[in-house]
């Protein structure tokens, strides 16, 4: 019997189901079970736009398999709830390693070895995958590459990169008091109230930011959000989904899925203000312990935001 109505019995829990799709997707094991795996109206978002039918996410897929080859992913971390009789909704985390080994996506091959942070949220309805979001650390890709994100978002427009689209599934979350804990500590942040990182993150906590880069306590998590929200001050932030759990053996902790929507009319790490029009999707994940928020995982697609500058003012 199946862990939920719809799926395949041979799944016997949410974890056999997800690591399924982490095999036959992202590692590109069983690309030919495209059909069976994916829903018709398939929406996968990305950091700069979303793919939208089963066909275009394969070809999507393919052509990042082949220039980021033998992918691995690892996984750190995975929440989920049956959000229906037969609907699943699961976030992850990954560790990833490749090779830049084929032409496309990232300019000719160089051979490096990459390393990035990973991470997804999917909604699978009856045994297939129905909507996703799903950020690489691709700041840090480029990085390893010897290109700055401005150049890699080039590349990416020169591929023909989608435009972005509203969410289809409203659900909130699981209604978890850790996920609605980070919900309303970074909705404080993004809205002014910095000292809420004093109050609330461990003195010590670890910071794992976009571009690989590493942080440790409430200043340096002040510098990085401050750092976003002056490019986009007159964006409005929007947390769409929520999870948390406490679980045995491991510290509390959550993971969010969020949105920052407007101009790009603020100075920063995007360059003089260019009043583009943006839709950055970001996530957030945080383990907490008896000092406050101890870890933090956060990543946008930085040449995903630079792409959509680049277009809306005709750069590219």
């Amino acid at each position: 019997m199946s862990f939920l109505a719809g799926f395949d019995p041979r799944w016997q829990d949410a974890g056999q189901y997800l690591s399924s799709l982490t095999r036959d997707l992202d590692e590109g094991r069983r690309l030919d079970l495209l059909g069976a795996m994916l829903a018709p109206e398939l929406v996968s978002h990305g950091g700069s736009g979303a793919l939208i039918e089963p066909e275009v996410l394969g070809a999507e897929l393919a052509a990042r398999l082949a220039a980021l080859t033998g992918p691995r992913l690892r996984l750190e971390d995975r929440l989920w709830q049956a959000a229906g009789a037969n609907t699943l909704y699961a976030a992850e985390r990954f560790q990833v390693t490749a090779l830049h080994g084929g032409n496309g996506l990232y300019g000719p091959p160089s051979r490096r070895p990459v390393q990035f942070a990973q991470m997804s949220e999917r909604l699978c309805v009856s045994g297939r995958l129905t909507e996703q979001w799903v950020l690489r650390d691709e700041a840090a890709i480029v990085q390893q590459l010897g290109l700055t994100p401005e150049e890699g978002a080039r590349l990416r427009l020169a591929g023909g990169a989608p435009d972005p689209v509203a969410s289809r599934y409203a659900g909130g979350g699981n209604a978890d008091a850790w996920g609605a804990a980070l919900a309303d500590l970074l909705t404080r942040v993004m809205s002014g109230e910095v000292a809420v990182l004093a109050a609330q993150y461990d003195p010590a906590a670890e910071l794992f930011l976009p571009g690989a880069e590493i942080g440790c306590g409430p200043r340096e998590a002040e510098a990085f959000w401050i750092g976003l929200r002056a490019a986009f001050p007159s964006a409005r932030f929007e947390v769409e989904h929520a999870l948390g759990a406490e679980t045995p053996l491991a510290p509390p902790r959550a993971c969010i899925r969020w949105r920052l929507t407007g101009r790009h009319d603020g100075q920063g790490a995007f360059g003089a203000p260019s009043g583009a029009l943006v839709d950055i999707l970001g996530m957030t994940h945080a383990e907490f312990g008896q000092d406050g928020l101890r870890r933090e995982w956060t990543l946008y697609d930085a040449p995903g935001v630079w792409v959509q500058i680049l277009r809306a003012t005709g750069a590219c």
